[in-house]
């Protein structure tokens, strides 16, 4: 569960997202679910793994305990990037593509607001997406 002070952030960052995307705030704020290490590795990953937040469609962000996210700006920027894909799917956005291009657009689109966020900011941290879109098209991804 999150903290008072986590929910005060949340809200704050939607209308931060809001700004840098055009995407409306969103009516509700998604649930935010706090996870040990060992908990998100068995939700998300076959073992161990370096994940660090997630979101799921309907059921919410979910953070790893020890993100700092009232502390720490990486972590607050890494927040903010999963809530941008809570007003994508509360959008609607990038419905009709196939699962994986799908899923490339939306991370492309959240690092781009994360880093828009982080510039804004006077930091000289970005996050880079590595991903290359091609990759759908070599994996063969079916339509859903």
């Amino acid at each position: 569960m999150a903290t008072p002070a986590v929910v005060e952030i949340v809200a704050s960052l939607f209308l931060t997202v809001s700004q840098l995307s055009g995407y409306p705030a969103p009516r509700e704020l998604p649930p935010i679910h706090v996870l040990s290490e060992h908990e998100m590795a068995q939700r998300l990953c076959a073992g161990p793994c370096g994940v660090r937040a997630y979101y799921l469609d309907g059921q919410g962000v979910f953070l790893r305990d020890d993100l700092d996210i009232v502390g720490d700006l990486k972590a607050r920027s890494i927040l903010l990037h999963e809530l941008v894909h809570h007003v994508q799917h509360e959008n609607s956005r990038f419905g009709a593509m196939d699962s994986c291009e799908r899923w490339f657009a939306r991370e492309d689109e959240a690092y781009r607001i994360q880093n828009a966020y982080l510039s804004g900011l006077r930091t000289s941290l970005r996050f880079v997406f590595d991903y290359l879109p091609e990759r759908c098209r070599e994996t063969g991804s079916a339509r859903n």
